[in-house]
């Protein structure tokens, strides 16, 4: 399944249904599609994601052991999940520039 975000102020992004989904959830959001935010809602939106990224990213570090100082080489294929909310954060921030909504299908 494929999660589509839209705002008038940005391109879509697309998303895979499970990562799109966390970030929801990370967002304040319920984890369902479709689903939207009124402009006045983006800001605390994207503080709430911006923050729950930064927590599950210390929580992640918390969690390596000690002898593993290079984890890249463990998992060379897994993309963080801030990496991957790139794209939304982008949006976010043009989202609220232009004082525009974000939907999500």
């Amino acid at each position: 399944m494929l999660i589509t975000f839209k705002s008038i102020a940005a391109a879509p992004v697309q998303m895979f249904g499970n990562i799109a989904l966390k970030l929801l959830e990370l967002m304040g959001r319920l984890p369902k599609a479709p689903g939207a935010l009124f402009a006045e809602d983006v800001a605390e939106a994207l503080a709430l994601l911006q923050q729950g990224l930064s927590e599950l990213e210390a929580r992640e570090q918390a969690e390596l052991p000690d002898d593993s100082a290079d984890k890249d080489q463990e998992k060379p294929n897994a993309i963080p999940l801030k990496h991957r909310a790139v794209p939304l954060i982008a949006l976010l921030q043009a989202a609220i520039r232009e004082k525009k909504g974000v939907s999500w299908e």
